[in-house]
């Protein structure tokens, strides 16, 4: 339940309270007070609700501020990471000439140079990479791999939080090595000239890397229950743009050989159009397909490959945020159409090649669960809020307008959206029906 997106709209963080020294609005988690007269950044809402942080800065001084809770002050704050339940926090600090990791309001050692810290998916255990003295370290936990002997780039847990796939190298010293590990580094099986570029799926399952023997390139994918059966593709002289879907069964990527340029899905080659690709590979929810935001001379549009539905795609002067539905019917994308010597509302959702209404802006659309609905925010006039669509485009309903509105999840029965807001001083997490 705890990992579940919350149901009921909750305030996550009131600033009146942390400033003003008075007691805690019902909901508010305060613990401390936020000097008065900070300025406010870097805020981060978990993606389920449960969590918020951001970072304080007062006279050249810095303090994260985690459900409430204040952490000490520091000359700068690195990259900060909330755990995938909320309850957790991890990031880099300054201190004078040296740098710190800090957990949960703790410093755990003094570095010289920290990588991002990463939690797994239960919250349980972070990976992070730290550069002591002259020698890269990467650990997890408070574990480190004595075979590191230098800076590991690349690095995620699995499923269930028992093992990790890294990669050390990948420099001019150094040629790659994908590890995939136990939490304790006791077991780990090795993959040499691997790793250039690594990814797992979203439901860190599998791994797709690079691999290059002889100036050759191929993809290796492979699950982590099972790592020492690999599928290999086939050679090319360069590889990019490597994408694997969501549930790891497929793998897709751009290569070139002998002056020719593929898009290659699952080992299937099609021709890679002219033109610049915008964005990642979005891959179709049955895995028939893939899509992605091309453009070309300037006016970019929506390629399908693999598999299309055979209509044309529109070019507009710019394209972003391309999303497929759950159940592969219909998809969507926001574009800008300028028209000359105008300004504003030139920007919408488009669905299945139908336009819907113009704003300021449209940013990062969203099917429901089950396909019928698109939610997306938009701001105009300087208001934000949340819009649901149907899927021609036509607006069913404009959520109310607030400061700052964060993206908008399902909960878990599919029947309401939750999403952060600022509303004047109070973070809240607002959960709406549909």
């Amino acid at each position: 339940a705890a990992f579940d997106v919350l149901a009921t709209t909750t305030v996550l963080a009131n600033l009146e309270d942390q400033t003003k020294n008075q007691p805690a609005s019902k909901g508010s988690s305060r613990s401390a007070d936020v000097e008065a007269g900070a300025n406010i950044s870097q805020i981060q809402i978990n993606n389920r609700g449960r969590g918020i942080i951001f970072i304080a800065e007062k006279n050249g001084k810095y303090q994260i501020v985690h459900n409430g809770k204040l952490g000490s002050m520091y000359v700068s704050i690195g990259d900060s990471v909330l755990s995938p339940d909320g309850q957790r926090i991890a990031y880099g600090a300054q201190k004078a000439d040296t740098w710190c990791l800090v957990v949960d309001g703790k410093e755990v050692q003094d570095v010289a140079e920290l990588g991002t810290p990463v939690f797994s998916p239960d919250s349980q255990h972070i990976a992070y990479t730290a550069r002591i003295g002259n020698r890269w370290n990467f650990f997890v936990d408070n574990i480190s791999d004595a075979r590191v002997t230098s800076q590991v780039s690349r690095y995620s847990f699995n499923t269930d939080s028992t093992k990790i796939a890294f990669v050390e190298g990948d420099n001019e010293q150094k040629k790659p090595r994908l590890v995939v590990s136990d939490l304790a580094f006791s077991k780990q099986i090795s993959k040499e000239f691997c790793g250039a570029l690594m990814i797992t799926s979203a439901d860190k399952s599998r791994v797709a890397a690079i691999k290059e023997v002889n100036g050759k390139q191929s993809v290796i994918d492979f699950s982590f229950a099972r790592p020492d059966d690999v599928r290999e593709g086939p050679q090319y002289d360069a590889i990019g743009t490597l994408s694997i879907s969501s549930d790891g069964s497929s793998v897709v990527y751009a290569a070139e050989k002998g002056g020719a340029r593929f898009l290659v899905l699952n080992g299937k080659e099609e021709p890679d159009p002219d033109g610049t690709q915008i964005g990642p590979f979005v891959f179709r929810p049955d895995n028939k397909g893939v899509a992605f935001l091309l453009d070309s001379n300037g006016r970019p549009y929506l390629h399908q490959a693999f598999y299309t539905v055979g209509m044309k795609e529109k070019q507009y002067d710019e394209l972003a945020d391309f999303v497929y539905s759950p159940d592969a019917r219909y998809y969507a994308y926001s574009a800008k159409k300028s028209v000359m010597d105008k300004k504003g509302r030139d920007i919408f959702i488009v669905v299945n090649g139908k336009e819907g209404p113009k704003f300021d802006m449209v940013v990062s659309p969203v099917f429901s669960p089950d396909s019928k609905l698109l939610v997306y925010r938009a701001r105009q006039d300087g208001k934000r809020f949340v819009i649901v669509a149907d899927t021609t485009g036509k607006v069913i309903r404009q959520h109310p307008a607030y400061e700052q509105v964060f993206q908008p999840v399902f909960t878990a029965d599919g029947k309401s959206v939750g999403y952060g807001v600022k509303d004047g001083s109070t973070f809240v997490w607002k959960v709406e029906k549909l």
